[in-house]
């Protein structure tokens, strides 16, 4: 680089002689070592822009270090929020509507098989791998769904838990027309070995933009979590 910088110093100062010298060139009563120089100077930078054209710079790529890996590794299992003191059925965090905090479905903008993408890990059970009468896929998520899901597992399982995915993606069926599930943002959750109480702490200390502990009077209690899409 530092040579590239010379030469094309060189350049400058060739082009600019010449210039001065093309004045000269142009007058029948110039010198003719005023004409040879300035002939030598143009073949000289000639030559140089030649050099320069042909020279390629080659860039190579350097993998992250282990430290920058285990830097994302930590950052999976490390809570992003503290839990709260409690989190109690019914309640949601924060305190105002899912449509506000993770926002509302735009479905003309959203494309499942851009949108969408597969998370298993055989910590969790997924509902879909056990039920065979729902052709509905629970490992599909909506790819800002990745990142606080993950993180979740990894959370729950250092509790001791056992997390559950009732329902994730799901274009149509039991939900409402306006809900999370049909862009694979929102998901249903249980534990084994663990509280629903608990469960909802840890899905709000995952990074969850939404977290209601659902907690329906015909039962079917659940931890409901969702994102944004813009996240």
């Amino acid at each position: 680089m530092v040579r590239l910088i010379k030469w094309a110093d060189a350049a400058a100062r060739e082009v600019w002689a010449f210039l001065k010298f093309a004045g000269h060139l142009a007058r029948p009563s110039s010198h003719p070592a005023v004409q040879v120089s300035g002939l030598l100077s143009l073949a000289i930078l000639i030559g140089l822009l030649a050099y320069i054209s042909r020279a390629t710079v080659h860039y190579a790529y350097i993998p992250p270090g282990e430290s920058v890996l285990q830097q994302a590794e930590l950052h999976l299992l490390t809570a992003v929020r503290a839990e709260p003191d409690a989190f109690k059925p019914n309640m949601r965090l924060p305190h105002r509507s899912e449509i506000r905090s993770s926002g509302a479905i735009h479905l003309k903008a959203f494309f499942p098989e851009y949108d969408l993408m597969h998370v298993d890990d055989p910590r969790v059970w997924w509902e879909s791998d056990h039920d065979t009468d729902d052709v509905e896929d629970d490992h599909l998520v909506h790819y800002a769904m990745e990142i606080p899901l993950k993180r979740l597992i990894e959370l729950v399982h250092r509790e001791g838990g056992k997390l559950k995915v009732q329902d994730a993606y799901r274009a149509d069926g039991i939900h409402y027309p306006k809900s999370l599930h049909k862009e694979g943002r929102a998901i249903d959750l249980t534990c084994e070995n663990m509280t629903l109480e608990k469960l909802a702490k840890l899905c709000w200390a995952a990074d969850f933009d939404w977290v209601f502990y659902e907690a329906p009077k015909g039962g079917g209690h659940h931890i409901h979590a969702s994102v944004r899409a813009d996240r």
